[in-house]
C-alpha cells in the first residue's frame, strides 16, 4: 500500500512526460523497488521522495532529449532561423528543469549558483556587445550624415569623415557574426556545465541507480 501511495505521488509529478514515458519509469522503479524489496522508508531511503525523485528523472529525460535532438538535421523545410529559435527555447527549457531539480537538494545549491553566475555572465556579454555594436554604427551613421552635411564647405574634411563611417557601417557585417559566434560559444559551455551536473544529479548519490 505505501508503495502504491508512492508510485501514485511520483507520477503525479512527472509532468512533461509522455503517457509512455511515465509508465516506463513507473515500471521501472517498481520493478527494481520489488527486487530489492524496498517498502517504505526503505524506498525513500534508496530513491528519495517522489517529488526528489521526478525532478532526477526529468533532468535525465531532458538532456537525452536535447542530445538527441542536437543530432537530428533541420528538416528540409525549415529556416535556420526556426530551428536556432527552436534550440535555444529547448535548451533554455533544459536548464530550467535543471535548476528546478537542484534547488530540491541542499547539496546541489553551490552548482546551482554556479549555474546562475554563467548565465548572468552570458547575458552580460551578450548585451555588452549589442550595445557596442549598435553604439558603433551609430557613430557611422553620424559621422556620414555630418559629412554630408559639410560637403558643400569641405571636401577633403567631407571625405575623410565620411570614408570614416562607411568604415564603422561596413564592419558591422563582420562584426555582427563575429559577436554572435563568441555568445554562442560562451552559451554552448555553460549548457556542457549544465548537462554534466544534470547527469550528475540524475542519478542517485548512493547506488547510481538509474532509469532505463
Amino acid at each position: 500500500m505505501e508503495n502504491n501511495i508512492y508510485f501514485t505521488q511520483l507520477k503525479g509529478h512527472l509532468v512533461g512526460l509522455t503517457d509512455e514515458e511515465r509508465e516506463d519509469v513507473l515500471d521501472f522503479y517498481r520493478e527494481y523497488a520489488s527486487d530489492a524489496g524496498l517498502t517504505g522508508e526503505t524506498l525513500i531511503r534508496e530513491f528519495g521522495t517522489p517529488k526528489q525523485l521526478a525532478r532526477r528523472v526529468l533532468v535525465d529525460y531532458s538532456i537525452r532529449y536535447d542530445d538527441v535532438a542536437d543530432q537530428d538535421a533541420p528538416e528540409e523545410n525549415e529556416t535556420p532561423v526556426h530551428h536556432f529559435r527552436e534550440r535555444i527555447g529547448r535548451q533554455f527549457n533544459l536548464l530550467w528543469v535543471v535548476l528546478v531539480g537542484l534547488v530540491t537538494s541542499v547539496v546541489w545549491i553551490p552548482a546551482m549558483i554556479l549555474i546562475l553566475l554563467g548565465l548572468f555572465i552570458v547575458i552580460v556579454i551578450a548585451v555588452f556587445l549589442i550595445m557596442l555594436l549598435l553604439a558603433f554604427l551609430a557613430t557611422g551613421l553620424f559621422q556620414v550624415v555630418g559629412a554630408v552635411a559639410i560637403i558643400g564647405t569641405s571636401w577633403q574634411t567631407a571625405l575623410y569623415q565620411g570614408g570614416i563611417g562607411l568604415i564603422l557601417i561596413g564592419l558591422q557585417f563582420i562584426a555582427w557574426p563575429i559577436g554572435f559566434a563568441i555568445v554562442r560559444v560562451i552559451f554552448g559551455g555553460l549548457m556542457n556545465f549544465v548537462k554534466y551536473v544534470g547527469r550528475k544529479f540524475s542519478r542517485k548519490q548512493e547506488g547510481g541507480t538509474k532509469h532505463a
